[in-house]
């Protein structure tokens, strides 16, 4: 025949009904709904064997919530028509896509356009394409854009296409980072077996501007590549902080490279260099701006005969120096896993005090570190042998107290096992060691042994901690698991001093320069097993004062931790004797015992303080739990509560109060039982010297005002003065308290005498 026509329709509201059959096929089930149409011509042209046909047709097709192998589409509309070219081999020709709501497991696909308009021998393409590619489930990457737009005009001649891309722009990965790609006005040609080659010319590739002489590609069973690429000179600061606009990028650094690629019969050559040629690199933050010191910087890498070659130099007066070579003889084109490669990487930092500014702020570092590594074995599992090893350490932090020093480290690697050798670091007077291995490759994990002795932890002037003790850390690709017993040697926790002022957890820090985008959620995290058993003894000198509390804890702890689960804690602490000052009165702990069953924030109380040298035990005593205390007046024998207070508060019983005794006490009740700490009348008595500072009035008729002031030297010793302020002279007194109801007292002044005093109470 000269010509076939043919017609063909297809609706299908069901196309799940097809399953069954599709099945047959070994095809996976399919649903949603199609409904399309279209006509097909060929025409003869030409005789002989083997003659030409021309094609031309239209049609339309729509698809509707459709899915299929675990792609699912929302919609999608596409016609198009291509008539039969004429006797000139022209004729119109039209096309249209519109996708939108394409979902794969790997990339989502909110639209796609395709718009073709015009005749065979000139028409006009558009095309665009938005959606996301969407972070693996558990990683900290952030879902990547996929954006681009192309504007094109061509013409066919019946065996290749040739055109020029007026736009072509494929959008950041990341908002606020430079363009994928970005070109303009580039000629291309489409030959018969997907032959591409493009005319000289010029691109923006992430940030960065490209040229070649050469680009070509051939497809087929020898596919052939050629390209010829130049990096034109690049200042690196403005790029880098389009890339990471928080880390404060800034500088003249200046940097080049080419680079050549070639694939013909099958085999792949090619060489990239890029290097500095001048310049350097800064980093500022809110502490100053310091450069890097820059002096070599290359990268390289040659590929020929089948063997791949890289290269790398990185040196600073800053930073120290960086080399590496490494080889890989893949056995096809392209490197994999069982790649064999072999190598050498060095590296020697002799003042690790210039890398201070890549640590969180406050820390410092000092000594040096140096590496020499062999590489071997397989690309996917490399063979490392060589040694890492570090001299005259030091870690510091003056606002937490942490200054370690004198630490050295030594890490011998053995192919796929590495072993620490030795860590040690001095803190004070007391040391740190640690020794440990581990396995490398695929399933890596590690042990390491940690043993500490009178170790200075925290030095500060209110925070001192000194421990020893014993803990064991494993580590593997899924978790971490931590166990040991600790001690206390010395501790104090002062809290009577504040700690430096720093930000809540709802504030965030934006730099004037920069805008602030919303915050995105974060991404959900792997999950890791970990397990954690540590026993924490508090020994017998770890002191906690502050907030009126003056005491030793003793006892010991149980950390627990599985998997997600909340920190576990278990054990008792006990209050160590002590004073507790509250309201003017120094109290004397008796009984604190802090009992922990689960929740660190939320531990039992059964604390008892009592005022002493009193003929009768008054004090106030706290139960319940720390998030939900109860605070009560305690005394033995039992009394009211107005008689608790004023034998704690006034020394003596409520008889014979004045009214602003009274009141008082009643203001003393409330604050008593709903304060906490020390008041500001308190803090002045502490600051002067003084336990008592009082104003009464006299027993006698005259009714002149009385100013005490006294001072507890000991448990036992008081010394005291006291004067009218219409008197002359005052009085001293000196009492020695013997036992609870005998009490020495000595007093010079208005009256002079030493009196013995024998209390005896009955009812």
């Amino acid at each position: 025949p000269t010509a076939v026509n043919a017609n063909v329709k297809l609706q299908a509201q069901k196309l799940a009904e097809l399953n069954t059959l599709l099945a047959l096929f070994g095809q996976g089930p399919v649903s949603g709904a199609a409904e399309g149409g279209g006509d097909l011509q060929l025409q003869r042209a030409g005789s002989g064997s083997s003659p030409a046909w021309r094609i031309g047709g239209s049609g339309r097709l729509a698809l509707t919530n459709a899915s299929a192998q675990g792609i699912t589409l929302a919609n999608a509309r596409a016609q198009g028509s291509l008539p039969l070219p004429g006797a000139d081999g022209d004729s119109p020709v039209a096309l249209t896509l519109d996708v939108g709501g394409l979902r794969h497991p790997q990339a989502n696909v909110k639209l796609a356009k395709l718009e073709l308009q015009g005749r065979r021998s000139a028409h006009d393409i558009k095309a665009e394409v938005a959606g996301l590619l969407p972070a693996p489930a558990g990683s900290d990457r952030p879902d990547l854009n996929i954006g681009a737009t192309l504007q094109a005009q061509g013409r066919w001649d019946g065996q290749a296409w040739a055109g020029r891309i007026a736009r072509l722009d494929v959008a950041p990965l990341r908002p606020g980072t430079p363009p994928t790609l970005a070109t303009s006005n580039v000629a291309l040609r489409i030959g018969p077996g997907l032959r591409v080659s493009a005319e000289p010319g010029r691109a923006e590739v992430g940030g960065a501007f490209v040229r070649w002489q050469t680009l070509s590609w051939a497809g087929g069973e020898r596919p052939e590549l050629r390209a010829e690429l130049q990096l034109e000179d690049l200042a690196a600061a403005p790029l880098m902080a389009r890339w990471q606009p928080d880390f404060g990028w800034g500088g003249d650094l200046r940097v080049a490279g080419h680079a050549s690629l070639g694939l013909v019969d099958n085999r792949l050559s090619g060489e990239l260099l890029i290097e500095r040629r001048s310049g350097d690199l800064r980093v500022t933050d809110e502490f100053g701006s310091r450069p890097l010191g820059l002096t070599d910087l290359r990268l390289a890498l040659n590929v020929q005969d089948g063997i791949w070659r890289f290269a790398q130099g990185l040196a600073g007066t800053e930073l120290g120096s960086f080399a590496g070579a490494l080889t890989l003889t893949p056995a096809g084109r392209w490197p994999d896993a069982a790649t064999p490669m072999q190598g050498v990487l060095q590296a020697n930092v002799s003042d690790l005090s210039t890398w201070g500014r890549w640590v969180p702020a406050g820390w410092r570092l000092a000594g040096r570190a140096a590496a020499i590594v062999q590489v071997g074995g397989r690309f996917g599992a490399p063979d490392l042998t060589g040694r890492v090893d570090g001299e005259g350490l030091a870690l510091r932090h003056l606002l937490f107290g942490v200054d370690v020093t004198d630490g050295r480290f030594t890490l011998d690697l053995k192919g796929q096992h590495a072993e620490l050798t030795r860590l040690e670091a001095r803190g004070g007077d007391g040391w740190l060691r640690a020794t440990g291995n581990a396995e490398l490759g695929s399933s890596p994990r590690a042990h390491v042994e940690l043993k500490a002795d009178k170790l200075r932890v925290l030095s500060r002037v209110d925070r001192r901690i000194v421990a020893s003790g014993d803990a064991q850390l494993d580590l593997d690709d899924k978790g971490l698991a931590l166990a040991g017993k600790l001690r206390v040697d010395e501790g104090l926790f002062d809290f009577t001093r504040g700690d430096a002022p720093t930000l809540g957890d709802d504030v965030t820090v934006v730099r004037s320069s920069r805008q602030a985008g919303p915050a995105a959620p974060p991404a959900p995290k792997a999950a890791r097993n970990s397990a954690v058993n540590v026993s924490l003894d508090f020994g017998r000198d770890f002191k906690v004062r502050g907030r009126g509390l003056s005491t030793t804890l003793r006892g010991q702890l149980q950390i627990a931790q599985k998997n997600d689960s909340p920190l576990r804690v278990t054990g008792k602490l006990n209050a160590d004797g002590g004073q507790y000052a509250a309201y003017g009165q120094k109290l004397e702990i008796e009984r604190g015992d802090i009992t922990f069953t689960g929740a660190l924030d939320n531990p039992s109380l059964d604390l008892l303080a009592v005022r002493p040298n009193l003929d009768v035990r008054v004090g106030v005593y706290v139960g319940g739990t720390a998030l939900s205390p109860r605070v009560s007046l305690y005394s033995e024998p039992d009394m009211s509560d107005t008689d608790k207070l004023s034998w704690l508060l006034l020394g003596r019983e409520p008889s014979g109060l004045a009214s602003n005794d009274t009141a008082l006490l009643q203001r003393a009740a409330l604050a008593l039982l709903s304060g906490e700490g020390e008041g500001a009348t308190g803090k002045a008595l502490r600051q002067i010297g003084l336990d008592e500072l009082s104003l009464s009035q006299s027993e006698d008729d005259a009714k002149s005002t009385i100013v005490r002031l006294g001072k507890q030297i000991s448990r036992r010793w008081y010394v005291g003065y006291e004067r009218g302020l219409n008197a002359t002279t005052g009085s001293w007194q000196l009492i020695y308290r013997i036992a609870q109801r005998f009490t020495l007292r000595a007093q010079s002044g208005d009256d002079t005498a030493l009196d013995l005093i024998w209390q005896w109470k009955w009812n």
